[in-house]
């Protein structure tokens, strides 16, 4: 097999929760609101204003002037995702799988190394279940392209070694497929072109087959 490393974003890629995102999206303007003295309505404005310039709010930050490290410290003192996440034994089980056949296994995320901790662990796992972990305290958030870089460089492998997995074509996938890598999309809709799509991330041990290898 070609692939010697798969790459997974978290949020609605490792599991779904409608209302956690309703949850979290509260958080966010709250945030918002705090850091920008404004109140909630003029937050969830400028909220959904950055989201529809730039799709996602890690990168909108920037546009709003405030400090990305800053806001997530904020954010995570909000969430309590084990409300809405339950944990999925399954997933530790195809981590460990994918280990089992020598392929290393990431995750690349626009939260913050202490959220994504948060989340992971209502889920079951652990950073430490990942061989490579890269959150927005590392990197500027996706899609820019350094975080895929950073991948390609500490794991030492060419880009089609790699295959991204993520539940956001224009965001997430699309920028790993620009650089060459393989790709698979987790949604129940299909959409982008992406070489595999997934309607479950669970699926991804039986896919593996279909990609040019």
């Amino acid at each position: 097999m070609g692939i010697k490393a798969i790459i997974f974003d978290i949020d609605g890629t490792l599991y779904y929760s409608a209302d956690y995102l309703r949850h979290l999206t509260r958080a966010v303007i709250e945030a918002l609101a705090e850091l920008m003295k404004v109140d909630l309505r003029e937050a969830e404005i400028k909220f959904r204003s950055v989201k529809d310039q730039v799709k996602t709010i890690s990168m909108g930050l920037k546009l709003l002037g405030i400090d990305r490290h800053v806001f997530y410290e904020v954010v995570v003192e909000k969430v309590e995702p084990c409300k809405y996440i339950r944990p999925r034994p399954e997933l530790k089980k195809l981590l460990a799988n994918l280990k089992a056949k020598k392929i290393k296994v990431g995750c690349h995320t626009n939260s913050s190394r202490k959220l994504a901790e948060k989340v992971l662990k209502c889920l079951g796992l652990s950073l430490k279940d990942f061989d490579l972990v890269i959150t927005c305290d590392d990197v500027e958030p996706k899609p820019s392209e350094e975080g895929y870089l950073i991948v390609m460089k500490t794991l030492g492998l060419k880009p089609d070694e790699i295959l991204y997995v993520g539940d956001r074509w224009e965001v997430e996938v699309e920028p790993a497929k620009k650089l060459g890598m393989k790709t698979a999309l987790v949604s129940r809709k299909q959409h982008g072109d992406p070489d595999i799509h997934l309607k479950d991330v669970t699926e991804i041990l039986d896919k593996l087959d279909e990609l040019d290898c």
